[in-house]
Parts: C-alpha cells; sequence; structure tokens
C-alpha cells in the first residue's frame, strides 16, 4: 500500500465468490459502490453490442417499476458503462444504505427481460449509435483503433454495437450472455464511506452464487490472432466532417500483457515526451500546430494496449510530421525527454486526485481487480521507477510504426 494513503482497504474473497474491497472512510458524508463483472464489448464479436445492451437491461425490474426512482427513494443514484472488457455498475448513497446495497445487488443478480422493455431499451440505443455518430471525437478513436488492429479485431466495433446488431438482440441472448459471463467469482465489489466493514460484508455474503470459475471460456474472443491482431498499415488517415478546425486524435500500439511496472513507465514516458507539460504540446501550442493541450488516456489490456490523446490542429500534417521526427530521434538517442521527474510528479497528482473521488476509486480498484491487478500499487511503482526505466518503456513504445494519427476535418 502506497505510504501516501491513509487508509488501507479491507479485502475478502466471500463464500459465495465475490471479490469484496472495504474503505471504511468515516469523513465522507456518503457511501459509493461500484460492482465490475469482466464482460465488455471485446467478448461478443459475433454479435456487437451485446454486452451493453444487457447492462441497459440490468435495470430492469421484476415488478415492472421504474428500477432508478426507487433508488432515488432511498437517497441513492445508480450509473452503469460498458467499456471494451468490463462492465461496471455503480450506486452513490446518502440515504437508507443498507436497503439501497441490498436492492442494488438484487437487480444485478436478478435479471428481468420482457419484449416491452426490450423494444424500449433497442429504441434508446439505436438513438445512442446516432448521437456517437455526429461526434467526431469518437468517431476518431473507433478510426484509430481500426488502424492498430484492423477491421477484425472485435476492439475495432462500436462498444454499442450497429443497428443491424441491436435489432438482431433478443432476450434469450441477453439471457445467455448473463448466464455466461455474470460469474460471481470473476466480479469484483468495491465499497468506499462511512461503513462499518463487518455489516456491509454481511450484505454481500446473501448475493446468491452464480456460475463457476471458466464459464466463459467457451466465449472467447472469437477472431483469429495471426489475422486479427496484424494492424492496418495506414499510420495517418483524414475523414471529413465538416469541422471549422481539424481535430487531431494520435496514439501508439504498445505491446499487450505488459506488468504494472512497465504499464505505468509507459504512462510517465509519454507523459513526459508527449503529455502537457512536454517541451512537444509546448512548441505545438506556440508554433499554431496545437490549438488545445490534450491529455492522454491509456488502455493497457491482456487483449489490447494502446495510449491515444485528442486535439486540435491547423497544419495536422506538419504535426505528423513532427511526431514521427520525435520517435526517430528518441530510437536514435538524439533526443532525450526533459523534466522527467516533472512529468512523474504530474501523473501522480492525477492518480492520487483520483483516490479524492469515491466514484473514480472505486471504479479503477474493482475494473483493476477483475482483469487482475492492483489499483492501490501505481503510486508506489510509480515512486520507485527510475529515469532508466521510463526511458526503456517510451524507447520501446515510441516507434514510428506505432503511431498512428486521424483527423476529422
Amino acid at each position: 500500500m502506497n505510504r501516501a494513503l491513509s487508509v488501507v482497504p479491507v479485502r475478502r474473497q466471500l463464500t459465495n465468490g465475490l471479490s469484496v474491497h472495504i474503505f471504511p472512510e468515516s469523513q465522507f458524508h456518503h457511501t459509493f459502490m461500484s460492482c465490475t463483472v469482466p464482460y465488455g464489448s471485446i467478448h461478443d464479436s459475433g454479435l456487437p453490442g451485446r454486452a451493453h445492451f444487457l447492462e441497459h437491461m440490468m435495470f430492469a425490474n421484476p415488478d415492472q417499476q421504474p428500477v432508478k426512482p426507487i433508488f432515488h427513494a432511498l437517497g441513492a443514484s445508480t450509473s452503469a458503462l460498458t467499456r471494451y472488457d468490463v462492465t461496471t455498475y455503480q450506486m452513490a448513497c446518502t440515504g437508507e444504505l443498507e436497503k439501497s446495497i441490498d436492492l442494488f445487488m438484487r437487480m444485478l443478480a436478478s435479471p428481468y427481460f420482457t419484449p416491452t422493455h426490450i423494444e424500449e431499451e433497442r429504441a434508446a440505443i439505436v438513438q445512442e449509435l446516432s448521437m456517437f455518430a455526429d461526434q467526431p471525437s469518437w468517431q476518431s478513436l473507433q478510426q484509430l483503433t481500426r488502424m492498430m488492429y484492423g477491421e477484425q479485431h472485435p476492439i475495432a466495433l462500436d462498444v454499442a454495437g450497429t443497428r443491424d446488431s441491436v435489432h438482431l438482440i433478443t432476450s434469450d441472448l441477453l439471457y445467455e450472455a448473463y448466464n455466461t459471463h455474470y460469474v460471481t467469482s470473476q466480479m469484483s465489489v468495491s465499497v468506499i464511506g462511512p461503513v462499518d466493514t463487518e455489516n456491509i460484508i454481511d450484505i454481500l455474503e446473501q448475493f446468491p452464487a452464480r456460475g463457476e470459475c471458466g464459464a466463459a471460456d467457451k466465449y472467447a474472443l472469437k477472431f483469429h490472432p495471426a489475422t486479427a491482431l496484424e494492424h492496418n498499415k495506414q499510420r495517418y488517415v483524414e475523414i471529413e466532417m465538416g469541422l471549422p478546425l481539424p481535430l487531431i486524435r494520435l496514439g501508439f500500439r504498445a505491446d499487450t500483457c505488459m506488468s504494472l511496472t512497465e504499464q505505468v513507465a509507459c504512462m510517465i514516458g509519454i507523459e513526459a515526451l508527449l503529455g502537457d507539460t512536454s517541451d512537444f504540446q509546448a512548441n505545438g501550442l506556440k508554433s499554431g500546430f496545437l490549438h488545445s493541450g490534450g491529455t492522454w488516456d491509456h488502455y493497457y489490456r491482456k487483449e489490447f494496449a494502446f495510449s491515444t490523446m485528442c486535439s486540435y490542429s491547423s497544419d495536422p500534417v506538419s504535426l505528423y510530421n513532427e511526431l514521427e521526427d520525435i520517435c526517430e530521434d528518441i530510437q536514435t538517442g538524439t533526443f532525450t525527454p526533459v523534466r522527467m521527474e516533472y512529468a512523474r510528479m504530474r501523473w501522480l497528482s492525477k492518480y492520487y486526485t483520483s483516490w479524492d473521488s469515491l466514484k473514480q476509486r472505486c471504479m479503477h480498484i474493482s475494473e483493476h481487480d477483475v482483469i487482475g491487478l492492483d489499483y492501490t500499487e501505481l503510486g508506489a511503482i510509480a515512486r520507485s521507477l527510475t529515469e532508466e526505466d521510463i526511458s526503456r518503456a517510451i524507447t520501446k513504445i515510441a516507434v514510428p510504426p506505432r503511431l498512428h494519427m486521424v483527423v476529422i476535418r
């Protein structure tokens, strides 16, 4: 545990299989809870959008009452999101905590799909797809993943699926997905707030054990690694959407199955080389190549790994050429990122800021847990890295063939 973190989580593997992390922190006035399932869009390459559709449907209630008003009456609110490889359900509560947690877990344990609910959500998701189709930043991310991994890799598909795939989803397919992937022993719960640890554990122990470890193996990624993992040869693509100023999204495809130490070193290295503290962004803003500083996001998983940044540029071609030059100089040893320590401190400040947000901390803890990583270790790892460790990582990732850039005009 990091010395900067004052509260050590209580970690338990419950008799029903749930992995639980509880942070009893009396100084807070509300409690936040997160439950993550290791099931996301990449697990549904045969029928894109099923994981996302299932997430929407889990808020249906057997008594046919909308579940969110019930939470509101208890002084709680809920939300959820589907990512590439996980689905996370979240709850915040300032009211009747025990009843809220009980309702939250019963909701996850009792899928209820009626034709009426399915058609309502189908219409909502089709509308959602239309909205995302008009968002340049989202379209640039979709194009970037296709360039990095090719059209056949499931990460290249929209998390919400397509209009055609959404219309193929039935209640039987949703129940099949739930029974296959919502396996208790593979799920993780995190709770933070002014709570009594043993009381919370007693409530969570009531969650019925479901499935068995390995039940989702038969639904492993349905793509052939030899073809799907061979990335597209395109490294620079422009798309016309009628923007007054070109939006740019650039990124590096990283190695999969990196250790947590390698991941942190890559994130800090990119911050030093191209982040908002770097000479690259300072010079880009000064020269006009960049019209706003961009924050880097990192997705490092065993099935895919990449870092990406979104910004605006009046001269994307010159910007891309400069990026290529920086990558080549990194490889020849003629360019070294400056202010490495400052980049480390900037990264650490963002990391510890996420701990101040109960929502962010809960989400990161449970999502890292289900993919076999420990989010609480990142700060200590970042402080232990040497400049040589970080330089080695950035030299490995900042290679011209790994660089891709999408321009939305």
